[in-house]
């Protein structure tokens, strides 16, 4: 199948198009640029305009077999120089405003992710070099209207598209073609003998594995979109064990069913961690939990507070993870005897109002109830062994699940999850 490019992509090679106008008095007809994936591109230049201070161009997205609405739209970059030493990039006509916390963009700036930024800032570095400054508005004609057809107004994203892109390349996500190519990577580790295989949506679960632990490259697959799809492989491939690594923003859809997770036909999970933390916080709860047999690999502790109750403190060995309970402001177990208090409804409110699972997890942290993610983690693993169950004659094979947020670290993890791990090396050790 036919490999797109992003509109960050786009938005870089366009700037780079005009820079080098600006500084050459010639706007090429033709740009190359790099991506970080290492592919470089080279890509057709259009509507380009020179004056003496200002230069603008455009370069056309294009999606390849890959679903898209913006494909075929034009991206635009107008530079112009100021006298400052920076390079600053704003968002113009048709591009989206975040007007609500939890993207990787702050409130108030122009929707243009931090790697589209980095790549429009290098690709124009390469031509005007350090020490110079310009200006750099980008630019969709028929954002505002396209953006209406993305899940960007029910984001906070007002006004137009998002510029974004992590790799610079569009993958075709949705076509047999593509999930049949997916099927090499889980070939490939039953080929080399593992027992365990690591499924992950993407690059986030993929770079967040392999900075943590000591786990061969081959031994972790992108799945893309289709979980059903490739859990279904897997179990045919007999593995011993499936661990599913991800953000809850994609893993989470599951629980409502949806194993295939494109924004196409899945909803955005919001409501479902919602449900789950107005479930587990409702009322006072003690909820008796027997933690893996493995000595040593819990730090267990026991504090009384003023009124006499023992709270238990817990905390997990293994590099990155970050959850622990709360209760009423102090710390409680996260694995065994914990006693928790009910979540006051101005912070569940305020949970609420946020528009991304990135949000409500940035919140939750900030809160210090963050451990509620590892039983979403657990619901997510039940939810997976359900779905084997139904998928018979498979054999019984052990699932295990780990949450990340955007930042690569683990927010909540299965107690399966957390044995296989145990004997994982981390990189640190």
């Amino acid at each position: 199948m036919r490999f797109g490019y992003t509109t960050g992509s786009c938005a870089a090679a366009a700037a780079k198009a005009a820079a080098i106008g600006l500084f050459t008095g010639n706007i090429p007809g033709e740009v190359e640029i790099n991506t970080p994936a290492g592919v470089k591109l080279r890509l057709k230049v259009h509507h380009r305009q020179l004056s003496a201070n200002e230069a603008a161009c455009a370069v056309q997205k294009d999606a390849g077999d890959d679903p898209d609405v913006t494909n075929g739209c034009y991206i635009y970059a107008k530079i112009k120089r100021i006298f400052t030493q920076t390079i600053e990039i704003d968002g113009g006509e048709g591009v989206g405003r975040v007007t609500k916390p939890g993207l990787q963009v702050p409130v108030g700036h122009a929707a243009i992710n931090p790697v589209p930024r980095r790549m429009i800032e290098g690709a124009v570095k390469e031509v005007i070099g350090n020490g110079c400054g310009l200006k750099i508005v980008i630019s969709v004609p028929d954002g505002k209207a396209l953006g209406e057809k993305t899940f960007n107004p029910k984001l906070g994203i007002i006004g137009g598209i998002s510029i974004i892109g992590t790799t610079g390349i569009v993958r075709p996500m949705s076509e047999d073609a593509f999930k049949t190519s997916l099927l090499c990577g889980l070939d490939i580790a039953k080929g080399i003998g593992y027992e365990t295989v690591v499924l992950v949506p993407g690059s986030l679960g993929e770079r967040s594995i392999l900075n943590l632990f000591n786990i061969p490259k081959d031994q972790v697959i992108q799945i893309s979109n289709f979980v059903g799809f490739m859990l279904t492989a897997a179990g045919q491939r007999n593995f011993k064990r499936i661990i599913l690594a991800g953000h809850p923003g994609k893993l989470a859809k599951l629980l409502r069913g949806d194993f295939q997770t494109h924004s196409t036909v899945s909803m955005p999970a919001n409501d479902i961690l919602i449900d789950i933390i107005e479930q587990h916080y409702c009322k006072q709860l003690t909820t008796p939990f027997s933690p893996p047999s493995q000595g040593g690999d819990f730090v267990v502790s026991a504090q009384s507070n003023d009124e006499g109750e023992v709270k238990t403190c817990k905390k997990k060995k293994f590099l990155g993870c970050n959850t622990k309970v709360q209760n009423g402001g102090q710390e409680s177990g996260v694995r065994g005897q914990k006693t928790e208090t009910r979540l006051p409804n101005a912070i569940l409110n305020h949970l609420k109002e946020v528009s991304t699972i990135e949000g409500i997890v940035e919140l939750l942290r900030e809160y210090k109830y963050l451990s509620i993610m590892d039983e979403v983690a657990e619901k997510v693993e039940t939810k997976v062994l359900e779905f084997y169950r139904d998928k018979q004659p498979f054999p019984t094979l052990e699932v295990g699940v780990i949450l990340f947020d955007m930042k690569g670290s683990i927010i909540g993890i299965s107690i399966s999850a957390q044995t296989w791990l145990n004997v994982t090396k981390t990189k640190s050790s």
